[in-house]
């Protein structure tokens, strides 16, 4: 349902195409099942819809963040969002970056409203240009494996999650931790028993002390898991450093990476093997393209991940997922947890895989009953 809704007249220009006017929606649409990690738990889908209209092309972006992350409120997400469009009225940009650039300098921070603004204006000239995102991004329109998520549950909630997920064929598992370490070894245990030829890796959310995720590290190194996401706080290089060196199993910087940056930083302080970069972390499409690239040109390779979002975000972080070489993984699951959709299309979900939808912009539709 609509929480708010607000209208910001802009006469603004990217290039040869106006943007004449944005809407701002807050929705609120309730989650299957609560979304618990080590930050807290999440129980509602709360998300900053952007209408960028053109007259003749609507462009939509979507933001939806934990506040623990980005340090953004449902609410604080739409009343920025609105506010940074008020100051891109009456410019005129040369293209993507200049609009960027605009959007970044308006306000410090606040990721999440620069992402719902940053998809909107992709979309919109995706449309403009008869082009899919993906292919303005200069990527292919790829069918990509994603991980599916179990919560941070009891073991036995745990083992019938598994279950769900290995009904729909999912190759890929990430489980939850950031407990108590021995709850989390044992239903660690418990899940790779039961797996039937899937991998699995475990994220943690900055819930551990170093000497627990050390703890954790030897078993999951004797299960075999693919790599352990954002075990200590994200700040904590040196000891996420003492990690790397005291476990066989690879470190995933989640928390840690917002922009390329902390890329450089994980890097030169030997942090991290893997990073995870999401656009809601990152503050849209072309920031975070800048991070995976930075990435790259250090050998680094990458996840793209997200937020408990709907199919627009998730396939805005599919286009990026496609675009750049060393991303290996994706987590793009988020939208599976609501009970209704704002948008359809985007992408596709069966077996395990992500598939785009073909189409121009986000290929996504609107679907006013959901809302």
């Amino acid at each position: 349902m609509i929480l708010k809704t607000e209208v910001v007249k802009l006469d603004a220009k990217v290039g040869d195409v106006r943007l004449a006017s944005a809407k701002v929606h807050l929705l609120s649409i309730p989650l299957r099942h609560p979304f618990v990690i080590s930050l807290g738990t999440q129980r509602d889908y709360n998300g900053t819809i952007v209408e960028l209209e053109s007259g003749e092309h609507t462009g939509y972006g979507e933001g939806s963040t934990i506040p623990q992350i980005t340090g953004e409120s449902p609410e604080g997400v739409a009343a920025t969002t609105k506010y940074v469009l008020g100051t891109l009225a009456g410019r005129t940009f040369g293209g993507l970056e200049d609009f960027s650039a605009a959007v970044d300098a308006a306000i410090h921070a606040n990721p999440t409203a620069k992402d719902a603004i940053d998809i909107a204006v992709h979309d919109l000239l995706g449309k403009h240009w008869g082009l899919h995102v993906t292919q303005m991004l200069g990527g292919r329109l790829a069918e990509l494996p994603t991980s599916l998520t179990i919560g941070l549950v009891p073991v036995d909630e745990s083992l019938r999650q598994l279950a769900e997920l290995q009904a729909e064929r999912c190759s890929i598992i990430k489980v939850k931790v950031g407990g108590k370490v021995e709850d989390d070894i044992a239903r660690v245990r418990a899940v790779a028993e039961h797996l039937r030829g899937e991998r699995f890796y475990v994220d943690a959310n900055q819930g551990y002390s170093l000497r627990d995720a050390i703890r954790l590290s030897a078993v999951l190194s004797e299960r075999g898991a693919m790599f352990f996401e954002q075990p200590l706080n994200r700040h904590a290089l040196e000891d996420l450093r003492a990690l790397r060196k005291a476990t066989s199993v690879p470190v995933m910087l989640d928390e840690s990476i917002s922009a390329p940056r902390d890329v450089v930083e994980a890097v030169r302080r030997e942090a991290a093997d893997y990073v995870n970069v999401k656009l809601t972390k990152s503050g849209g499409i072309r920031n975070s393209m800048k991070t995976l690239i930075t990435a790259q040109a250090y050998g680094i390779e990458a996840m793209v991940g997200c937020m408990v979002e709907g199919k627009l975000g998730t396939a805005a972080g599919l286009c990026v997922a496609s675009s750049v070489g060393n991303v290996k993984f994706t987590d793009l699951d988020g939208y599976t947890s609501m009970v209704t959709q704002p948008f359809e299309g985007g992408l596709t979900y069966q077996d395990g895989i992500n598939r785009p939808v073909k189409g121009v912009g986000m290929a996504v539709e609107k679907v006013p009953a959901n809302w």
